[in-house]
């Protein structure tokens, strides 16, 4: 499928004109279509930095002091063992909200 290029008017202060012909010039020199090449990568960029997901951090408190940091529960697991310190004994806290986990079950007696 062809897609075809549209024409975009934009308004911009003078000074960040500027310095995006400079950094057009030193990454593409002048090349015909550096500028609208330039700008293309940089807004796709813009929106896959949007789409991925923020990474996620895990940090032990005791109280109001932070104790350890990790990216997954088992790295801040393992450096509160380093520590001495028992993992029960802080509050873990996530940088981002985790989804709950929904668990269903009954126990029976056996007759």
């Amino acid at each position: 499928m062809d897609i075809g290029m549209v024409n975009i008017t934009i308004s911009l202060p003078e000074q960040t004109v500027r310095r995006l012909r400079r950094a057009v010039r030193v990454t593409y020199g002048g090349r015909k279509g550096a500028l609208s090449g330039f700008i293309k990568e940089a807004i796709d960029e813009h929106f896959e930095s949007l789409q991925s997901e923020p990474p996620r951090t895990f940090r032990a408190t005791d109280k109001e002091r932070m104790i350890a940091e990790g990216s997954s529960l088992e790295e801040l697991a393992s450096r509160l063992g380093e520590l001495g310190v028992d993992p029960r004994s802080v509050r873990i806290i996530s940088s981002t909200k985790i989804s709950p986990v929904a668990r269903a079950g009954f126990r029976a007696r056996p007759s």
